[in-house]
């Protein structure tokens, strides 16, 4: 496969310590020993710790206040920090207590691989305080990084990839998400309804993860790539930089799936997930994609709870108005951008993605022009139902994506009169959307 290039737009870039970050270390520096493992000087040639002191929450505010000759994560140590011993250990619980990891690591060809991989693992020395402070401070985002890189692990696994390109994944893979340090914590609580502005700041956390960990010595380049693209989808929906197929990494492919796979499990169901598998072959890797439902094997004793007519009847009402709302829409859009061809006007992603919602509903095994007769066909039929919800489920996770699309898109759209695009805007958006506890949490 040909190398991945970056970016203009992250090559030159820098990164300056998050006050969030900060506030999560003095936090640390309160429940342990945190010491600085080297003299520490400003950019100016001042002295501003020694080499061995206990460094509190008023040293660390002393320390924010100055330009450093190097990152924090460099010249601080913590009492027992992270270690490659401890996350097999944390691995071992994982599988131990829940039933879905157990089941696919034994179906990964290897049950003890991911474990023995994590022992070897060599982690950067800049890296263990950042990954100990997430462990103690940000607990949610070390859980789903760990769970993703057990899933990720088990997906090279079955897909044959080399040892050594297992263990970058892996590192990438529990590394993906530590860009998300440097976001307000309070962004991400469930419940939190999330402005479109302050979406934009957890759509970068690519980048500040890629930032982070592409100058890290020891840290594999394709490791930090695969980072940088783990948000990327083969369709060219994703971000931050809307790539498509080949310009992704191979092991950034990887991570996506695991990534969202991790999440679905944490909040949904098996059933759920394999849906999302075979709706979504246009937005990931296809042969991972294969792998993860081999691996799940999702039957309907996996789902959670009994499909519910009234929930689903909502969902189903939302999707018709859609369709129904989207034809108009069309022409007035179309009428707009002339005389640019829909495929060649800035509006180009929102055509494809309407045209590919319809698909995967004919996918489904459902008629996208008689969505209100889907009910009719479930009832009786707790298989059909079970298979009616999944859909719909998935259905509402991919409009309120197109929804943040539209909203990436905005700077592009600027010529466009505003009034048919927020139409849409309310079409796909249904009355819940925007709690971080929804089905958008993982896009």
């Amino acid at each position: 496969m040909p190398a991945m290039s970056v970016p203009p737009a992250v090559a030159g870039a820098g990164l300056e310590e998050s006050p969030y970050y900060l506030q999560a270390v003095a936090a640390l520096a309160r429940s342990r020993a945190v010491v600085a493992q080297d003299d520490i000087y400003s950019s100016q040639g001042m002295k501003l710790a020694s080499k061995g002191v206990q460094v509190g929450p008023a040293l660390l505010e002393r320390l924010a206040q100055h330009k450093l000759t190097a990152p924090l994560d460099e010249l601080l140590a913590s009492e027992r920090p992270i270690n490659s011993t401890t996350l097999a250990l944390e691995a071992c619980k994982i599988i131990e207590h829940d039933r879905i990891y157990a089941r696919m690591v034994n179906r990964s060809g290897d049950p003890l691989a991911v474990k023995h991989a994590l022992e070897a693992l060599a982690i950067p020395r800049k890296l263990l305080l950042r990954l100990t402070v997430m462990r103690e401070q940000r607990r949610a985002i070390f859980d789903h990084s760990l769970r993703t890189g057990i899933i990720a692990y088990t997906l090279a696994q079955c897909l044959g990839l080399p040892a050594a390109e297992r263990d970058k994944l892996l590192i990438g893979a529990l590394c993906h998400d530590v860009g998300e340090m440097h976001t307000d914590p309070a962004l991400l609580e469930r419940g939190h309804a999330i402005t479109p502005q302050e979406r934009r700041y957890i759509h970068v956390h690519p980048l500040s993860s890629y930032v982070l960990l592409r100058g890290t010595e020891g840290f594999p380049a394709a490791a930090a790539l695969a980072v940088l693209h783990h948000h990327e989808r083969l369709d060219g929906s994703g971000y931050p930089h809307g790539l498509r197929c080949e310009a992704i990494s191979s092991l950034g492919k990887l991570i996506a799936v695991a990534d969202v796979a991790e999440t679905v499990i944490r909040r949904f169901d098996l059933p759920r997930l394999d849906m999302l598998a075979r709706l979504h072959h246009g937005r990931f890797d296809h042969a991972a994609v294969d792998a993860l439902r081999d691996l799940i094997r999702a039957t309907e004793k996996d789902a959670l709870g009994t499909p519910q007519e009234l929930v689903s009847g909502a969902q189903l009402q939302h999707l018709s108005q859609l369709l129904q709302g989207w034809l108009p829409l069309r022409s007035l859009l179309i009428a707009q951008i002339a005389p640019l061809a829909p495929e060649q006007s800035p509006l180009a992603f929102l055509f494809e993605r309407m045209s590919t919602i319809r698909q995967l509903i004919v996918r489904a095994g459902f008629d996208p022009d008689h969505v209100g007769g889907m009910l009719d066909i479930a009832r009786g039929d707790s298989a059909i139902m079970l298979e009616l919800r999944s859909m719909l489920d998935e259905m509402e996770w991919l409009l309120l994506d197109l929804a943040h699309e539209i909203d990436r898109h905005a700077p592009d759209l600027g010529s466009l009169p505003a009034r048919p695009l927020s139409h849409l805007l309310q079409l796909l958006r249904p009355a819940w959307s925007g709690r971080c506890d929804d089905g958008a949490a993982f896009i």
